[in-house]
């Protein structure tokens, strides 16, 4: 297990690394474990050091689409992406496999080009895949929603917001809330807050994404001047997600909501507290401490001009 996640945290660079050390364990690989179903119930079963290191010493010639695609999805497993998507190419290249087998590892790739953070390579991918999918579906739902988060690394955010529309027609239950996610921020940069809002209020309380959702919905009411729907989503979070709401963030959030609402003793206490717990480089403490003095350096001018 160690040894897992040892090679999970290696570099994508050391590769050639990797395999030379595999290759002590094929003694692991049980004895009959000598032919591409082995690989593939391997595969199937998580067991993916031991698959790829049979996918290494298996004659090419016995080798078929279903175990190459088993072995390229163990290196994926094990973080070895560039093997993996080496793995990939050389069965899309072959001209028999079905169109939802090509859809499906065109979409494989589009996505491990998106972790490693090439964002139009995956763009180009998502789309191809898409190319391959005439009739809605869950699949193409899962294309669309790549697509339109490659679009939105690259800030084509209009694009994206077609995109990720569209993954929504197509999406099942599970994947909704992901998208609604996804167009929450895509919608926020376009200025288009409304829809974002009601986006991100989509997003169940109990999935992953929901603390930076809560925070997203804290950020767009400061943004908007909403102070108390700002209090409210920056108190809710600190109650129900803390761990998002950590930094001194919320303490900015709420003494920019004070100062707005003229609660100057509140924001001085809030400024104070928050001084307590965190140091005073702290960039949102900093931020603090220039809104608080520049409200109150108005303050005093227009009570020296007042007659």
């Amino acid at each position: 297990m160690q040894l897992l996640k040892d090679i999970k945290s290696i570099s994508r660079c050391s590769i050639v690394w990797v395999f030379s050390t595999l290759s002590i364990f094929i003694a692991a690989v049980p004895a009959l474990a000598q032919h591409p179903i082995d690989l593939q119930k391997l595969s199937a079963s998580g067991e993916h050091l031991k698959a790829v290191t049979l996918y290494e010493v298996l004659p090419e010639r016995s080798m078929t689409t279903d175990a190459r695609i088993a072995a390229a999805k163990s290196a994926w497993a094990l973080g070895l992406n560039q093997q993996a998507s080496n793995g990939f190419d050389a069965v899309l290249r072959d001209a028999q496999i079905t169109t939802d087998t090509r859809a499906r590892l065109t979409l494989s790739r589009a996505i491990i080009e998106y972790q490693d953070e090439h964002y139009t390579n995956a763009n180009l991918f998502a789309e191809k895949a898409i190319s391959y999918l005439s009739e809605s579906s869950p699949l193409r739902g899962r294309a669309y929603l790549l697509w339109g988060q490659s679009l939105s690394r690259m800030n084509a955010y209009s694009a994206a917001q077609e995109k990720l529309l569209a993954a929504l027609n197509d999406s099942t239950t599970n994947d909704k809330a992901e998208i609604h996610f996804a167009l929450g921020i895509v919608e926020t940069k376009l200025g288009k807050y409304l829809q974002a809002e009601q986006h991100l209020k989509a997003i169940p309380t109990d999935h992953e994404r929901a603390s930076a959702t809560v925070r997203m919905l804290a950020s767009l009411a400061l943004e908007t001047h909403q102070n108390d729907r700002a209090r409210f989503w920056i108190q809710k979070g600190r109650s129900d997600y803390p761990e998002a709401f950590i930094d001194s963030w919320g303490d900015y959030g709420l003494l920019e909501v004070a100062l707005s609402k003229g609660e100057i003793s509140a924001a001085r206490e809030i400024f104070t507290e928050a001084k307590k717990q965190h140091p005073p480089s702290d960039p949102w403490l900093i931020l603090m401490q220039a809104a608080l003095e520049q409200f109150e350096w108005k303050k005093d001018i227009n009570q020296t001009e007042a007659p």
